[in-house]
């Protein structure tokens, strides 16, 4: 070989080093080995946590970056429990970094596992499931043959066999697995004792005259075995106001619901009800079994528990112009989300004027103590010439009369709101904190709302703007609807040219879900300035 081959064989390898970076590595088409700038070593593993071993010496698991090591040639031995070891050689030079990705290959073996029924009754049906567990804590589904076997291909080691069936106790078998070889395991299934429990109610307290849902009162309890039941409900004095045959049980979790009514479909009064469920085992397997199982539970109905969708505006929950002094009771909640669109009246520093936006929100409002009710509200105003403003608000209200046999409700309540440039919501006052006194004369389905306010418009002044609001809403068994209206008088501008705003809305909440649609429209006047808005909204609630 003369000369100039020999450099130019230095030259290629000089710039293409790489091909002498790794040596002894297998075929799998996951690993990779790259040159990229800088220098030293960086051992990327998939899965990771893989012990490294550099030169028999045990550097760290990975991922792992050795960025000191000298330009030279290494033996490098990857390791980890589960897994086949992995061995090769790499070379570093001084002008680059070797960046190494290696797929570790799962040490694997065959279990050959077949379910058997123990002595059981004939006719307790048998339809077992198999899964998997190896220590990780997931377990992992295998569907069965018709004569209950299954091959499975598992990791090497210890790994859990779980089999279930309902009306059969659980069993659980520990296999070890070797590499490359199938293991016999036979699993037997006993019929499990008939057993009711773990009972669950999901509302304390329910009104039967709510929508749905809303109106009822929902108990899941678990069983161990097929069964039939009966569900009783008695008033205080024992008398059976409500009674009905359950679907035999044929799974583990069960649940039964009552919705406030007698077998004649009719409210019953207000009061404590004991609801008592009472089952026997389809298929007994011992003497104790003969018994009838009970499980009781007490459930409460109350005429003054209302739950129905409300506008969230502004962070102050009612109608849209009106909030009446209704909360929600202790533990439920709503959510939603709307948009609206036509021309609002924006705020700029030379004063106000009418702009086409397009305004979305999401308002949450909930009840985490009796009579307390608690809502935020965020809202984004998008305008046609682009630009986008926002603002968050909030309130607080305590219900101090609530209807019932005295036809009036009353409530007080503080709202809080913040917004930037153009950001403020768009019906509601603005930025700024107000206290609110709504009082509603309660009629069967229908509220006469009248809500006054003070509202301090900050930074504006410490002078606060008065604002009187009326309303009237009408609750249907699966929609409300209202029209309301507020003039806002504010002392620092023109009290002979206040801000007006009406407006239209109803909620649908069709049963059987706890979903619910809005619609609302209206319009506004402010210094001979008039404007019309609609828009829709969609919302859960419970």
């Amino acid at each position: 070989m003369n000369k100039s081959r020999i450099f130019s064989l230095f030259f290629f390898l000089c710039l293409f080093p790489s091909l002498l970076a790794a040596r002894d590595v297998s075929d799998i088409t996951a690993d990779t080995f790259e040159e990229t700038a800088g220098r030293g070593l960086v051992i990327n593993t998939n899965p990771s946590a893989v012990r490294v071993f550099i030169d028999g010496v045990d550097r760290g698991s990975t991922p792992v970056t050795f960025e000191n090591m000298r330009m030279g040639e290494y033996s490098i031995k990857l390791s980890k429990e589960g897994y086949r070891d992995r061995q090769f050689s790499v070379t570093l030079f001084n002008n680059s970094r070797l960046v190494v990705s290696i797929k570790m290959e799962e040490l694997r073996g065959f279990v050959n596992v077949t379910v058997h029924k123990a002595d059981s009754p004939q006719a307790l049906p048998f339809n077992p499931q198999l899964f998997t567990d190896a220590f990780d804590g997931t377990l992992s589904a295998v569907s069965l043959t018709d004569d209950y076997k299954a091959l499975l291909n598992l990791n090497a080691g210890c790994n859990f066999i779980i089999v279930r069936a309902f009306g059969w106790e659980e069993a659980l078998e520990a296999v070890l697995i070797s590499e490359d070889s199938t293991t016999a395991v036979d699993i037997y299934m006993r019929p499990a004792a008939f057993r009711i429990g773990a009972l669950f109610r999901d509302r304390k307290r329910i009104n039967p005259l709510n929508s749905s849902g809303l109106g009822n009162a929902e108990f899941p309890f678990l069983v161990m075995a097929p069964g039939s039941a009966v569900m009783t409900v008695r008033d205080t004095g024992g008398s059976v106001v409500y009674s009905r045959q359950l679907d035999d049980f044929d799974t583990w979790r069960q649940r039964v619901t009552w919705n406030g009514r007698d077998n004649n479909g009719n409210p019953v009064p207000e009061g404590v009800y004991t609801v008592l469920i009472e089952a026997t085992p389809l298929f007994p397997v011992n003497e104790e079994e003969t018994k009838i199982f009970q499980l009781t539970m007490e459930s409460e109905v109350d005429y003054s528990i209302n739950i129905f969708p409300l506008s969230l505006t502004g962070g102050t929950p009612g109608l849209m112009f009106a909030p009446p002094p209704h909360v929600l009771p202790s533990g439920s909640y709503q959510i939603e989300a709307e948009v609206l669109f036509g021309n609002f009246l924006f705020q700029k520093n030379t004063g106000e004027t009418s702009i086409v936006g397009f305004p979305f929100a999401i308002g949450l409002r909930v009840s985490p103590f009796k009579r307390l009710e608690t809502a935020a509200f965020f809202n984004v105003n998008l305008r046609v010439d682009s630009s986008i403003g926002w603002g968050i608000s909030g309130s607080v209200k305590y219900n101090f009369l609530n209807g019932g046999a005295f036809p009036l409700a009353l409530a007080a309540g503080v709202s809080y709101a913040w917004a930037d440039m153009n950001g403020e919501d768009r019906l509601s006052p603005g930025r700024g904190v107000g206290f609110y006194i709504p009082l509603s004369l309660e009629l069967a389905e229908f509220s006469i709302v009248i809500s006054p306010a003070i509202f301090w418009r900050g930074p504006e002044g410490f002078i606060p703007a008065l604002l009187l609001s009326a309303g009237i809403l009408y609750r249907g068994g699966w929609f409300t609807s209202g029209l309301s209206a507020r003039v806002e008088f504010d002392f620092i501008e023109n009290l002979s040219d206040p801000k007006i705003l009406a407006g239209l809305e109803a909620h649908f909440f069709p049963p059987p879900s706890n979903l619910f649609f809005s619609v609302k429209a209206g319009i506004w006047t402010k210094d001979s300035q008039t404007g019309g808005f609609g828009g829709a909204g969609i919302g859960l609630i419970y």
